[in-house]
């Protein structure tokens, strides 16, 4: 089901945690709230669910106002980043819990339990007590009593934080393909930009309550709609170069990038993705640099340079052997260069 917020603002005393956030979740999107500790994602997702007030703005679920409706009323399912599961309840118990609260009859109860196991893999489980599941089992359990319910939405805060590194990419697999088949509207928050990228059809990235863009994965990646966004999204983040444009041509103390047409000019910020950039001989490339470290990680060698005192980045070969402090240049695909404006930092297009 369609959720909508507009214009939704909520303040706790003179501080103001969300600032006139307006967002448009399609019926069956899979939306994620991203951004740092504190940015406003967490408070934005419990208005909706109805456990904080609106200072202002409306929120509607469908085509139902629900900015002052109680909880229970809103049709919403919350999955938490603690299980908060019942210890003394068995698997079957924990997931049928909010059925049981609706006095839905038995054998449907049942049958609506197992029928919510089952797409959590978890059909085996269900006289197992918590304490005897795994991490990972116990939040499928919080997911299967979640969907037992058929909610007109997912609301799911940060549900797989608490997981290893191994537990959490199988769950975001899961996770991602379950919401496919089931076609609920959900909203989730992270603080991952990996989660949130391999997860979302659109993402809203968040800073001090404020939204600062909205579009699909490789939108966000690609077209950054800000410095705040392009420092964010990436590992590692998209290199950021202060130097100046005039006559079509981005100029540092340590070189050039020609940019063609370009109808700014003056100090500006020029970004660029550290897989947009290759090392060359230095008598031929467009930047020149030191060699400051580098990292091998299995599949590729990242390489950090010192340009002139700032730290840049670049994706080299698995193979790459280079010494630390020897001199390297650096060329970059000028269509793939993005440009900032130095006060403001919103993205300036060409």
């Amino acid at each position: 089901m369609r959720v909508r917020m507009i214009d939704v603002r909520k303040s706790f005393g003179q501080n103001e945690v969300v600032k006139n956030l307006s967002l448009d979740i399609a019926d069956g999107e899979f939306l994620v709230l991203l951004g740092e500790s504190g940015c406003g994602k967490t408070t934005a997702l419990r208005m909706v669910a109805g456990l904080e007030t609106v200072s202002g703005g409306t929120i509607e679920i469908g085509d139902q106002d629900v900015t002052n409706v109680l909880p229970k009323y809103r049709n919403v399912a919350m999955v938490f980043q603690s299980y908060a599961l019942y210890p003394h309840m068995t698997v079957a118990k924990n997931i049928g819990y909010p059925l049981k609260l609706r006095g839905t009859p038995a054998a449907e109860l049942d049958a609506a339990v197992r029928a919510a196991a089952e797409k959590v893999h978890l059909e085996d489980l269900l006289h197992r007590y918590p304490r005897q599941l795994s991490g990972g089992q116990r939040q499928r359990v919080a997911l299967a009593r979640a969907m037992v319910r058929t909610p007109s939405a997912f609301l799911m805060d940060e549900p797989l934080s608490n997981l290893d590194a191994k537990l959490r990419i199988a769950m975001r697999v899961e996770l991602k393909r379950l919401q496919s088949e089931l076609g609920v509207t959900t909203i989730y928050v992270t603080h991952d930009q990996v989660e949130a990228m391999t997860l979302a059809h659109r993402v809203a990235v968040m800073d001090e309550g404020v939204l600062q863009q909205v579009a699909p994965p490789k939108e966000i990646y690609d077209d950054p709609a800000n410095l705040f966004v392009a420092r964010f999204i990436g590992a590692p983040a998209m290199n950021i170069v202060k130097g100046t444009l005039e006559n079509g041509s981005f100029t540092v103390p340590d070189g050039a990038v020609p940019l063609g047409s370009v109808a700014a000019r003056g100090d500006i910020y020029l970004g660029f993705r550290p897989e947009d950039a290759i090392l060359v001989p230095v008598a031929d490339a467009m930047l020149r640099a030191r060699i400051y470290s580098t990292e091998m990680t299995g599949n590729e060698t990242i390489v950090t340079c010192d340009m002139n005192g700032e730290q840049v980045v670049i994706r080299a070969d698995k193979d790459y052997e280079g010494a630390l402090d020897a001199a390297v240049g650096i060329d970059l695909d000028p269509g793939k260069a993005r440009l900032f404006d130095r006060d403001s930092g919103k993205r300036i297009r060409r």
